[in-house]
C-alpha cells in the first residue's frame, strides 16, 4: 500500500503540467461544498459580518475543512526542480507612428485608447518600475502564446516605449511623472471587467480563480503576488489574473514544483478563508449560506 507521503509526492511531481482539478486520485476539499442552513437567523448573519469586519477572516472557514494543498515537510524537502522551459517569441513592440488614439484616463497607470479599430487598455510603467515592466513583458509573452494559459489572463497585444511628450498624448496625467521615457503594455479591453471583491465572490467564482491560477502555472510561471487585487472577474464568471510585476518564469529562474503547489495553497487560503461574500443566496429547496 502506498503511503500518504508517496501519494502526495506523486501529485506534486506532475504539477503544474497536470491541473490540481485533474489529479488522480482527486484532491478532497479542493472545491469545498456550500454551507446550507435552513432559514438562518438574522442575528447569525449580522454576527458573521461583524466578525469578518474585525478579523478579515471568514468566520465559517472551518466548514471547508483544512487547506488540502498544505504540503508535509517530508514532501517539501524532496528535490523537484522544474527542468522544462517554454520557448516563445517575444512580445511585439508597437512602433513609433502607429495609430493610437486616446479615449479616457482610467486611473494613474491605465488609460483607454483606440488601436487598430478597437478599444484597448494601456498599462503605464514609469522609470522606477523598469524591473516590474520587464517581468510582466516576459511572462505575458509566454502566457499569451500558450493555449493552456490564454484564458487565465487578459490578452496582451504589444508593448510601447516612447518619450514623455508622446506618452502625454495617451495619458495626460503623466505630466506629473519625472521620466524622459516611459514604457507600457497594451491589453485587450473587456466591458464589465472588475477586480474580484469580497462582495461578489462565491464558491463557484473562487473555484474559477483557482483554476485560472492553475492555467498560469501550467506555463511554468509563478505569479508571485497572490492578492485579490490581482484577480479580475468577467461578466461570464471567468476570472483572470493580473499584476505579474513580481512573477517568475522557470525559463529564467530556478523554480521547484513545490513553489507552484505552495502558491496554489496560498490562493486557496485567500479564497476560502479570507474572502467573505454574499451570505445569502436563494436556491431551490431553501436558503443557501455562502461564505467564500
Amino acid at each position: 500500500m502506498r503511503s500518504s507521503v508517496n501519494i502526495e509526492a506523486s501529485m506534486v511531481q506532475i504539477y503544474p503540467e497536470v491541473s490540481l482539478f485533474n489529479s488522480s486520485p482527486p484532491l478532497r476539499g479542493l472545491s469545498p461544498t456550500r454551507l446550507s442552513i435552513e432559514s438562518p437567523q438574522a442575528e447569525l448573519i449580522a454576527a458573521a459580518f461583524s466578525q469578518f469586519a474585525l478579523t478579515s477572516v471568514n468566520p465559517f472557514y472551518w466548514f471547508y475543512g483544512p487547506n488540502p494543498l498544505i504540503l508535509s515537510s517530508s514532501v517539501e524537502d524532496i528535490p523537484m526542480p522544474i527542468t522544462e522551459s517554454h520557448v516563445v517569441s517575444r512580445l511585439p513592440q508597437i512602433m513609433p507612428g502607429s495609430e493610437i488614439n486616446f479615449k479616457a484616463v482610467l486611473d494613474d497607470t491605465h488609460s483607454l485608447v483606440d488601436y487598430q479599430n478597437g478599444l484597448c487598455i494601456i498599462q503605464w510603467f514609469i522609470s522606477r518600475n523598469v524591473e516590474a515592466f520587464e517581468r510582466e513583458k516576459e511572462v505575458y509573452a509566454i502566457l499569451s502564446q500558450l493555449e493552456s494559459s490564454k484564458n487565465s489572463i487578459l490578452r496582451c497585444y504589444d508593448w510601447l516605449h516612447m518619450d514623455h511628450t508622446d506618452a502625454l498624448n495617451l495619458h495626460p496625467n503623466l505630466s506629473l511623472v519625472d521620466a524622459t521615457t516611459i514604457q507600457a503594455l497594451l491589453f485587450e479591453h473587456i466591458d464589465g471587467l472588475v477586480p474580484l471583491s469580497v462582495k461578489d465572490v462565491t464558491t463557484d467564482i473562487a473555484e474559477a480563480a483557482l483554476k485560472a491560477l492553475c492555467g498560469v502555472h501550467a506555463a511554468h510561471v509563478l505569479h508571485g503576488d497572490i492578492r485579490r487585487q490581482n484577480m479580475h472577474l468577467l461578466p461570464d464568471g471567468r476570472v483572470v489574473w493580473t499584476g505579474f510585476g513580481a512573477a517568475k518564469s522557470a525559463s529564467h529562474h530556478p523554480l521547484r514544483r513545490q513553489d507552484f503547489w505552495n502558491e496554489a495553497a496560498s490562493a486557496w487560503t485567500l479564497l476560502y478563508s479570507k474572502m467573505v461574500s454574499r451570505f445569502l443566496q436563494e436556491c431551490p429547496g431553501g436558503v443557501l449560506l455562502i461564505i467564500s
